[in-house]
Order: structure tokens, then sequence, then C-alpha cells
């Protein structure tokens, strides 16, 4: 049976354990099986998209916080290596889920 170059890569990356882990945990949830039941499928969000989220939320950790728009954009520039737009900063300040 062969699998996939993507597949032989991620054993590669994280071990023929943990693969084997990871390949048994998919096999045994029904969520993943396709519809013949002879495959497994994934749907993963794209890693942009955790990591776009993943800074959402520290910008919105740093507004609860009481930090300054100005403050959370060096914080966000300086710790995640990302240039993000004030008026963008501002929006998550102001939105429901933080108020300042």
């Amino acid at each position: 049976m062969g699998l996939s170059r993507v597949m032989l890569q991620v054993a590669h990356a994280i071990g023929f354990d943990n693969f084997m882990t990871m390949w048994r945990i998919l096999d045994g949830s029904h969520e993943t099986m396709t519809d013949s039941g002879s495959g497994i499928a994934l749907r993963l969000q794209r890693l942009s998209a955790y990591k776009r989220y993943q800074r959402n939320r520290f910008i919105e950790a740093m507004a609860s916080m009481g930090m300054s728009q100005p403050e959370i954009s060096r914080s966000v520039r300086r710790d995640l290596g990302e240039k993000v737009s004030d008026r963008h900063i501002w929006r998550l300040m102001a939105g429901s889920r933080v108020k300042q």
C-alpha cells in the first residue's frame, strides 16, 4: 500500500509511532470516514487562518489589559513580526468581545 507524498512527509516529520497513532485515531473516527467507508477524509483549516485567528485573540487580550492601539501595534510587530493596520486593531478593540 502506497502513501501519498504528503503523508510520507508528515510521517517523516512526526515520526513513525506518532504517524501510526494519528492514523489509528483517524481510522476509528466516524467523522473522518468517506461515504464509501474505504478512506479517510480530512478538512483542515489553512495554517494562515489559524495564525490570523491567534493573532486577533492576542490583540484582543492586550486590549482587554488596557493597552493602547500604538502599544498593541508595536507588540504585534515585535512579538509576531506582523504589521497590522491601525484600523484592524481599532476594530478588534471596539468589537463586542472587547470593551475599552
